[in-house]
């Protein structure tokens, strides 16, 4: 019996207890996957079918204006690999296909966290303010 990526998304998110940011990034990606035309059953992917689809939703998100392509389609690959290996813990497929490197991505810092040396520094600086 073959089944579709909708089908095997929907089965992996009632398995794992994820939350409700996590299943709308997995439904995000599902869309992505739906507009791009992913018709092909979970068991006939093939590298070059998920090559597709990544550089599908890179060149949406540099149309788009997105401030990071490279992010966007590595969550996507991200999403799709953990669907597909969970798929095949499950025996729903032989073997998840082999998936093309991640994009390179511009990271973005979150807080800087001044270092010990570099407080130390800081308060001596102002100590006599």
């Amino acid at each position: 019996m073959q089944t579709n990526l909708d089908a095997a998304v929907d089965r992996y998110l009632r398995a794992k207890t994820v939350a409700r940011g996590t299943r709308n990034e997995y439904l995000s990606t599902l869309r992505k996957w739906e507009q791009w035309g992913g018709g092909v059953p979970i068991e006939q992917l093939q590298r070059k079918d998920v090559r597709e689809f990544l550089d599908w939703v890179h060149q949406r998100a540099v149309e788009h204006e997105g401030t990071n392509p490279g992010r966007t389609a590595n969550k996507a690959r991200e999403h799709l690999r953990a669907v597909l290996s969970w798929a095949w813990e499950q025996e729903l497929i032989d073997a998840p296909p082999r998936f093309p490197r991640p994009r390179h991505q511009r990271d973005v810092a979150g807080r800087h966290y001044l270092t010990k040396a570099e407080l130390n520094a800081l308060y001596f600086a102002t100590h006599e303010m």
